[in-house]
């Protein structure tokens, strides 16, 4: 089962600036090599809070090492925050020249707030690399049936020995996996014939787990879905055909939702809701 990682959050910051030192830094802290330089913030496009009011200031960039760049280049940043004190030095993944590009033009001029606009462009990761997107509700929650039956087997094991083998280790990374059971309104993207959804998600509220939505009965909104599946088919001492047809007929499938932009409650504006409005309206 994936954790909630997202490769979208590697970029935090983006922001339109000009060279002003090259082989320099705006902290004593920070090492200085050939890709280390000095840029002025001169438009902050998308950021989280504590880098949306960087505009006007300089700040330290290390650089990906794939453009060549000297004093007075305006470039757009690609990057995300790296040391914080008396300045700020951030990290480049990519850098673009700016060019009169009709993309670069609507980058550029959309205005707005560039924490809304980092938050749309998360949520649109996610959107885009969801199997399903479909709006509804929650109606039950329930411990998964493999879960019950493994708790089950252990129970029983100890009743019938005073001295019971281990079950295995207990990590304090288990997700405690939970299945949310949704009545489906729409289906937004994919294709999901059923009117009702399994998706399962973590009760743990461990470091690894506690960031992924913790569904409740009652939860409306949209939902982007990973599709999974998997087999409750105990392992079978039979013959090899009999017991791959065994467990093709026990496999299951369900989604998760591990990420907190993968549910979006109807009264949250924009996002999910602004993406497949804007799809509508391409048709």
């Amino acid at each position: 089962m994936p954790s909630n990682s997202d490769s979208s959050t590697d970029i935090t910051f983006l922001f339109k600036g000009t060279i002003r030192e090259v082989k320099a830094t705006t902290m004593t802290d920070v090492p200085v090599d050939k890709n280390t330089v000095v840029a002025m913030v001169d438009q902050v496009l998308e950021a989280p809070a504590n880098l949306s009011k960087m505009g006007g200031h300089r700040v330290t960039v290390r650089l990906s090492g794939r453009t060549k760049v000297a004093v007075g280049d305006e470039l757009i940043f690609h990057a995300h925050g790296w040391i914080f004190g008396a300045s700020v030095a951030v990290i480049s993944i990519k850098e673009e020249r700016v060019r009169e590009t009709r993309a670069h033009a609507a980058l550029l001029s959309r205005g707005g707030d560039p924490v809304a606009h980092r938050q749309n462009r998360r949520v649109k990761h996610r959107f885009n690399n969801a199997d399903v997107v479909v709006s509804g509700r929650i109606t039950m929650i329930r411990i998964p049936a493999d879960a019950s039956s493994a708790r089950r087997a252990a129970t029983n094991a100890e009743s019938a020995s005073s001295t019971p083998e281990p079950m295995g280790p207990i990590s304090e990374h288990t997700p405690h996996w939970r299945e949310a059971h949704l009545e489906i309104d729409d289906v937004h993207k994919g294709e999901h014939s059923s009117s009702t959804a399994v998706i399962r998600f973590p009760a743990s509220t461990d470091v690894r787990w506690y960031k992924a939505p913790k569904f409740e009965p009652g939860h409306q909104g949209f939902f982007m879905l990973r599709k999974h599946t998997s087999s409750s088919a105990p392992a079978s001492k039979g013959r090899p055909r009999a017991a791959k047809k065994k467990a093709a007929e026990a496999t299951t499938s369900h989604f998760t939702a591990l990420h907190p932009n993968d549910f979006q409650p109807y009264t949250q504006p924009g996002g999910v809701r602004r993406i497949i409005e804007s799809a509508n309206e391409d048709e």
